[in-house]
Formats: structure tokens, C-alpha cells, sequence
């Protein structure tokens, strides 16, 4: 059974574009769907949902109105904690999410505390997150505890890891028609089965879903998990 499903969440901008419509049209489109995806993947017995929301790349490289605008949907997901309570799904967050403003913290900050409890999936958002810049942060963490580097696994390295509270996806999926992974969950996804699909994040829906649950299950995992 799909236990962990992950996804690059790619579109939203073509989606808007299609349709003549602002940028920030397609990231809300692909917020409102991210909702619905969440309830019904929680719906479908999956138990951990993680997505990639913002990586350091898009930080860096975007206008400053197009990453104020998903700031501003970010923050904006306050409005969802009793929803998320009432659904029973716990948020967490990956990434170096130091780098948001301080009052996006404070949001994220309030829906883990106050969903800390809840069982029945766990949403985890990746922000301002790229693998390799995880893996980096892992770095540093392991140098700064002291420890001696010939002590180093490939396992307990992964401690120090953003990943460390998850456990390993079962599939990555990416919307929007391009066939890579660009680093999402570098560490974690060796074995990790993967899903390109066509459709861009905003038109992602129950079908292609159950395509996925579908692809999983007939896939042949001759591995540890």
C-alpha cells in the first residue's frame, strides 16, 4: 500500500499562462488544489504527504512579486488550521525555512504546534528546500555536534537530514509535463518509485491520483523498506 507520496507540485505558471491569467492565479489554483488533494490522499489510507511548495532556486531566481504573492498564500494557511484539526492531519515543514519572513514563521510555527497531535496524514511542506542544500545543512549540523567523521553512516548521517522525521517516499510524483526530479528528497529516494504526468499541479485531480495509487501497486520492489 502507498504509505508516503511526494510531489513536485509543477504548473501552476503555465497553467495561468494558458488561460491568460497573472502568475499568482496558477500558485492559488495550485493552493486550492493542494486542499483538496490532501483530503482525499487522507481519504485513500495514505498516511504521509509531502510537496514541494517553494525551493531555494525559486527564491532566488523569481521576481519579487511573484515570490511575495506565494508568501502571502503561505501565510494565509493559518485560516486552515481548523480545518486541518477537524481532518485529524498533522503539518510539518522542510527546507531552510529560516530564510522566510518572520511573520510566515510564526504562522508555520502555529499550525505544527497546534497540529502536532493529529494522526490521520501528515502534510509536510518543503520551503525554500533543494536536496543538495539539505545535505549541505546536514553537513554542518553533523560538524557542529563534535562528532568523530570516521563514525559517519550513510544512516545515522540522515539524523541531520530534513528528512529525518519522515519516512522514505514510496513515489515521487511531478505534474506539469517535465521528466526530473531536480533534487526533491535527493537523500531519500533511491528506491523511490517515480510518476511524470502531463498534467500541470493545478489540474491534478482524484483520476490522475488513482492512476498513481494504481502504478504503485503494480510496481515490482525487490528491496528493504
Amino acid at each position: 500500500m502507498l504509505h508516503h507520496l511526494a510531489i513536485i507540485m509543477d504548473g501552476n505558471r503555465r497553467w495561468a499562462k494558458e488561460r491568460m491569467l497573472p502568475k499568482i492565479a496558477g500558485h492559488k489554483a495550485g493552493y486550492d488544489n493542494l486542499q483538496k488533494m490532501t483530503e482525499l490522499c487522507k481519504n485513500k489510507g495514505i498516511k504521509y504527504l509531502t510537496v514541494w511548495a517553494l525551493s531555494t532556486e525559486n527564491l532566488e531566481k523569481r521576481s519579487p512579486d511573484e515570490v511575495g504573492g506565494i508568501i502571502k498564500l503561505l501565510n494565509s494557511a493559518i485560516n486552515l488550521k481548523k480545518k486541518f484539526l477537524s481532518e485529524d492531519i498533522q503539518v510539518q515543514v522542510i527546507g531552510d525555512t529560516i530564510r522566510l519572513p518572520e511573520s510566515s514563521q510564526k504562522v508555520l510555527e502555529e499550525l505544527m504546534a497546534s497540529t502536532s497531535h493529529c494522526n490521520s496524514l501528515t502534510l509536510t511542506i518543503a520551503l525554500i528546500y533543494g536536496g543538495q542544500d539539505e545535505i549541505i545543512r546536514g553537513i554542518k549540523r553533523y560538524i557542529a555536534t563534535g562528532k568523530n567523521i570516521d563514525d559517519l553512516t550513510t544512516e545515522n548521517f540522515r539524523e541531520y537530514l530534513d528528512v529525518s522525521i519522515l519516512p522514505r517516499p514510496d513515489v515521487i510524483v511531478r505534474t506539469g509535463g517535465d521528466v526530473r526530479h531536480s533534487g526533491f528528497l535527493l537523500y531519500d529516494s533511491d528506491y523511490s518509485e517515480y510518476y511524470f504526468t502531463e498534467k500541470k499541479w493545478p489540474e491534478f485531480d482524484e483520476e490522475e491520483l488513482d492512476k498513481v495509487i494504481a502504478y504503485f501497486e503494480n510496481c515490482k520492489r525487490n528491496f528493504w523498506k
